[in-house]
């Protein structure tokens, strides 16, 4: 039996930008678990958008024997008429794109996604596809391809590594749990690079909640004094907020004190559950979860691998493979579609200075039981003794610099 083959279409390919750590392993091979494991996809052929001085994208497909062709159609073909692969791997993150007015980088992933269609309708054969972290910069884009890819019965699979990496304790909420009335993350920024990734990782925690996911009311995005104020004024909860706080490697030091530039969205679900996604740039590099279920707060640190060989997107690579070998996502597409529309619409609440809006997602699905092959339940790959991340380090100096009285870097 063949391996199943795949065109991968990437903006951009240097170290370690996400085609670097998608790509480049199953090109190499990977780590799961611990142990040396084979791709079950082989890399037929590349798209690469742009190439900046520090590209690896040309060298490894020389290394390997990948042909790069100038278009998307031509890189499904693999140089021929038609769809010549087993499925399609689009990434559109990094590469220099504009900005629009709201402040979002306008990468091509629906032009992308576009363009793998146009070629499979043109060609009457239709196969999986794979869009890295949240479908578009904007929310009517990632609904139309949510719909686009349901009505040709494209298997259809994107996200973000957060959902799918190391939690400590192994918290995951039972299916149709009861009671969860509040949740929290805390992260980091940019807004809309890590603000996507936060809110994702809060999505696949609350999906779980009893009744399903039924669709978000209305986000508010604040800043600055404002966040803590709205604290004050019980629109967050200080005890959810310390129970993941505790979580962080970063506890001893006081957010309050070392953010000066905290943002929060504010999140209202039509089921009534209220959620706040916490941004505290120079005050954490890690993630970390609370929610509220009846009398009990549940916490975790949701853990990435930020050093290589960033262990995280092995798991999101098994997703991917996975739906290409069965034609199946294991993980909901709707859940990245509503996280992609709170982005946008917490975007778009920031841009018109904290106005609370009230959004059209009315996204309702239901979670799967289990995704397998995550992080979930197996230890955290802490940094061996002596490695320093490039984040934890900067983030110390930032803490210096805050106990030092000096301005914020900008």
């Amino acid at each position: 039996m063949s391996i199943p083959t795949v065109a991968c279409c990437v903006t951009s390919y240097w170290v370690p930008a996400h085609a670097d750590v998608i790509v480049t392993k199953l090109l190499r091979g990977y780590e799961l678990y611990g142990e040396p494991t084979t791709p079950r996809v082989k890399v037929a052929s590349l798209y690469i958008e742009q190439f900046p001085e520090n590209d690896i994208g040309r060298a490894i497909a020389e290394e390997f024997g990948v042909p790069i062709f100038p278009t998307i159609a031509e890189a499904i073909g693999v140089g021929q008429p038609g769809v010549n692969v087993d499925g399609v791997i689009l990434i559109g993150e990094h590469g220099v794109y504009d900005f629009n007015e709201l402040g979002q980088e306008i990468y091509p992933r629906r032009r992308f996604f576009e363009a793998a269609v146009s070629t499979m309708i043109a060609a009457g054969k239709f196969v999986p596809i794979f869009n890295d972290k949240h479908l578009a910069y904007d929310y009517a884009d990632a609904e139309w391809m949510v719909r686009t890819a349901k009505r040709l019965g494209v298997p259809f699979v994107a996200g973000s590594t957060i959902p799918l990496a190391w939690r400590e304790p192994a918290l995951e909420h039972p299916l149709g749990v009861e009671g969860l009335t509040e949740a929290m993350v805390i992260a980091y920024g940019p807004l809309e690079r890590y603000g996507y990734h936060a809110i994702e990782g809060l999505q696949a925690m609350v999906e779980r909640r009893a009744g399903g996911e039924t669709g978000v009311a209305a986000i508010t995005t604040l800043t600055g004094d404002a966040v803590w104020e709205a604290g004050r004024n019980g629109l967050w909860s200080q005890e959810l907020f310390d129970a993941a706080w505790a979580k962080l490697p970063e506890r001893a030091v006081d957010p309050v004190a070392v953010a000066p530039r905290p943002t929060v969205f504010l999140i209202e679900y039509k089921d009534g559950l209220r959620a706040s996604v916490f941004l505290l740039d120079e005050a954490t590099v890690h993630f970390s979860y609370a929610a509220r279920r009846g009398d009990e707060i549940d916490a975790a640190l949701l853990y990435l691998q930020d050093y290589p060989p960033y262990g995280h997107f092995t798991f999101l690579i098994r997703k991917i493979e996975e739906t290409i070998l069965t034609g199946r996502s294991p993980q909901p597409i709707e859940r990245v579609q509503l996280s992609t529309g709170l982005i946008d619409y917490g975007i778009r609440s920031h841009h018109q200075g904290g106005v609370r809006l009230e959004t059209p997602l009315d996204v309702v699905y239901t979670a799967p039981e289990s995704v397998p092959e995550t992080g979930l339940g197996h230890p955290l790959p802490w940094p061996p003794e002596g490695l320093v991340t490039l984040t934890e380090e900067y983030l110390q100096g930032i803490i210096e610099e805050r106990l030092d009285g000096k301005p914020p870097r900008t």
